[in-house]
């Protein structure tokens, strides 16, 4: 490869290990039949701020969860409040309807059930998900599908009360070694960086 994935795969636990094997895999099987794949990791602006707790309960309604287990969680996003502290300063207590603990075992699968329903537009691409963390893995033979998946991901985005932020956002062009020489460089997507290095984790 031109490019390179690194990640301390030690240090991860194990959720995480296994997304970034599913994301290895998926990029090799592709990589069989195409000479490249896009690979995009998209930025959320603030996403564990934003998910709106109805969407969580709208969303989790449609999966075959035991009530004792669908009831603890909603009962865990219910009548949340919020209090910020500087110095010697406390603001009032206020009500929120947005927001899931973040390093939390839970609001890592809250965030999971938000963006369950989001798909490529194409049965040819390929999303992994981790968190919120999201990758577009997009095959050479389809490039011209990239910026419609990108629109449909900034309006999911949008009526998910998130925000799609293009600016941090990167994309990275991933190939078998020997194939290099058979193809010129492939056009970049406008408004995200193309990087030859990409960090697989919590952050990207």
């Amino acid at each position: 490869m031109i490019t390179d994935i690194s990640s301390p795969f030690g240090q991860l636990d194990p959720p995480l290990q296994l997304s970034f094997i599913i994301l290895l895999h998926t990029l090799t099987e592709l990589l069989q039949t195409n000479d490249y794949v896009h690979v995009i990791a998209f930025d959320f602006s603030k996403a564990i701020d934003r998910v709106r707790h109805h969407s969580i309960a709208s969303k989790l309604a449609n999966f075959p969860l035991p009530d004792y287990l669908y009831n603890w969680i909603i009962n865990n996003l219910s009548d949340r409040q919020h209090q910020t502290r500087l110095g010697g300063n406390v603001s009032p207590t206020l009500p929120i309807n947005a927001s899931i603990i973040q390093g939390s075992g839970l609001g890592q699968v809250e965030y999971v059930f938000t963006a369950s329903e989001l798909h490529p537009i194409s049965p040819f691409n390929r999303f992994c998900k981790y968190a919120d963390d999201t990758y577009l893995l997009v095959p050479a033979t389809i490039s011209l599908s990239i910026p419609s998946e990108i629109q449909h991901i900034s309006d999911w985005a949008t009526a998910n009360n998130l925000q799609l932020n293009n600016s941090k956002s990167q994309e990275m062009i991933v190939h078998l070694p020997r194939r290099r020489k058979f193809f010129p460089n492939p056009i970049a997507i406008p408004g995200i960086e193309r990087v030859d290095k990409m960090n697989i984790g919590y952050l990207v």
